[in-house]
């Protein structure tokens, strides 16, 4: 007995394990297939800009033909590549191509067209018009396939926007009247032909019948085109959703979508689907996205049944999405905020300690500037002084010698001797010599690098020339006044004995040969 329930023990655990693996796999194949649509709606340009491409070479050809029917059969070839892309275009070339119709076969074709565009724009009294018109003459038996399709998918058109049972019921008659006709004209195992039989079952609510009409036919065949691929697609999804499978219904529209945007379809209808699947399942983002998706493609190819339809579901999903977003906005907020108040406690007690360590910091730097600045200017003061009173005694020596010359001239009544001496400029420009010479000694004591400094700062062509037998030249002494805290011009110019002109010409000089900003230049010179 023990070993029976040890065995049903294991066989429903593996059961269990087996419905868990089956269940994950399938999620995780739906959500590949998810993100590869994802993918393909966000490189959807790339396909329309090869079926553009296509368009084009057809334009070129249009412009090379040489006759009407020619001109016919291009115009054709276009409304062909316009349907579903663009219906303005498409209704503009089945103008031109009814215009040029010669033949009662060109103008029940082209009517035909007419009434097809007319039925993609929801002008359906029109399109029974133009097909009416195309009737006015015996139907030519290449024209009654296209002929059926029509009257099937206009009679379900309007079926889908009647307002009263009596309509739809009217509707669905005559829909499943011609797709009688299209089963009869298409023959049994053909793509059209299988696939009107599903769609015909689908309606009689023969669902698992219509399934494996699908089935047999994609067993026996490979579809070939995105548009079959598509078609086929929703067809089994809209089977699925009447049977209540969504997860069938979702694998299938996603399908279709994919075929639809790899053929640079702009009506969808499955993403439209899709959208409103996902939308139920709560998931709100794709859902917008894929439903902004349709609403773009149908207004950009003026698909106005399509942005009709849309239109009546675009608001809700929208405004779910909307408040999907503020909840997330309110959400990240309210985090941000409370990060915020972390942040700044945070932020607060750091900036506390930095600016008591930056207080002390400032402190110490300025304490050390300050006594750096005191040994400089001790230092100044001790060497200028001493120069000060050395030169002050020679310059009494020198007077007093000068004295006692002219005293013995005046004593043997050279008269004229005593007149040239004090005419001559001799003595007093040795005197400033002497000064220039003490000056640049005093100075390049305290700051011997001085020069080579200066030529540093310098672009590199520039060069300080000093004459034979001195150590500073004018510009140099200039920059030495700077250097000592004096800046003003006049002082400058008193100090040194020279003119005022020549100090503002030396200092406009040098600042031009500053390798940089010139108003930073004897700011520069000032901290050398």
């Amino acid at each position: 007995m023990k070993r029976t329930s040890y065995i049903l023990h294991f066989f429903c655990i593996s059961l269990c394990l087996c419905m868990f693996y089956s269940c994950t796999s399938k999620s995780d194949a739906e959500d590949r297939l998810l993100r590869e649509l994802d993918e393909y709606i966000n490189i959807r340009s790339q396909y329309h800009s090869i079926r553009e491409d296509r368009i084009d070479s057809l334009h070129s050809r249009l412009a090379v033909c040489r006759n009407d029917s020619a001109c016919f059969e291009e115009y054709g070839r276009l409304i062909e590549e316009y349907r579903s892309y663009d219906l303005d275009s498409q209704l503009y070339y089945t103008e031109q191509r009814l215009r040029i119709a010669k033949t009662p076969f060109e103008k029940q074709v082209s009517l035909l067209n007419y009434s097809e565009v007319m039925t993609r724009n929801g002008m359906f009294h029109e399109a029974l018009v133009y097909m009416d018109s195309a009737l006015r003459i015996p139907l030519n038996g290449v024209l009654f396939p296209y002929y059926y399709h029509l009257r099937r998918t206009l009679y379900g058109s309007m079926r889908d926007f009647a307002v009263s049972d009596h309509e739809r019921e009217l509707y669905f008659e005559l829909t499943q009247h011609y797709r009688d006709s299209m089963m009869r004209i298409h023959p049994a195992g053909s793509f059209l032909h299988e696939l009107v039989r599903a769609d015909y079952l689908y309606e009689e609510q023969e669902y698992d019948s219509a399934l494996h009409v699908l089935d047999a036919f994609e067993r026996a065949n490979r579809l070939e085109e995105q548009g079959e691929e598509a078609v086929f697609a929703v067809t089994r999804a809209q089977i699925y959703r009447a049977l209540g499978n969504t997860e069938k219904e979702k694998h299938y529209l996603i399908l279709s979508s994919l075929a639809d945007l790899k053929g640079a379809v702009r009506e969808y209808i499955s993403l439209r689907d899709l959208a409103l699947l996902l939308y139920r399942e709560g998931d709100i983002d794709r859902a917008f996205r894929y439903m902004d998706c349709a609403v773009q493609d149908a207004s950009a190819g003026s698909a106005r049944v399509r942005s009709i339809e849309v239109g009546v579901t675009y608001p809700v999903v929208e405004k779910a999405y909307r408040r999907l977003v503020y909840h997330r906005q309110i959400t990240l907020l309210a985090l941000l905020a409370s990060i915020l108040v972390i942040v700044i406690l945070l932020i607060g007690t750091i900036l506390y300690f930095i600016r008591q360590r930056k207080r002390l910091t400032d402190l110490n730097n300025r304490l050390n500037q300050s006594i750096a600045q005191l040994q400089e200017s001790n230092q100044i003061k001790t060497v200028y002084v001493g120069r000060y009173m050395e030169m002050s005694s020679l310059l009494i020596d020198r007077f007093d010698a000068w004295r006692k010359e002219l005293k013995t001239l005046a004593h043997d009544r050279k008269y004229d001797k005593i007149t040239a001496a004090l005419n001559s400029q001799r003595f007093t420009q040795e005197q400033l010599a002497s000064f220039y010479h003490d000056f640049d000694e005093a100075f390049l004591e305290l700051f011997p690098d001085f020069v080579s400094d200066v030529q540093a700062l310098l672009v590199p062509e520039a060069e300080l020339r000093i004459k034979d037998g001195e150590r500073l030249n004018t510009d140099l002494r200039v920059l030495a006044l700077i250097r000592l805290g004096i800046t003003d011009s006049k002082q400058i110019a008193g100090f040194l004995r020279y003119s005022l002109s020549t100090i503002y010409n030396s200092r406009t000089r040098m600042r031009n040969l500053y390798n940089g900003k010139r108003e930073d230049f004897e700011e520069k010179i000032a901290t050398l």
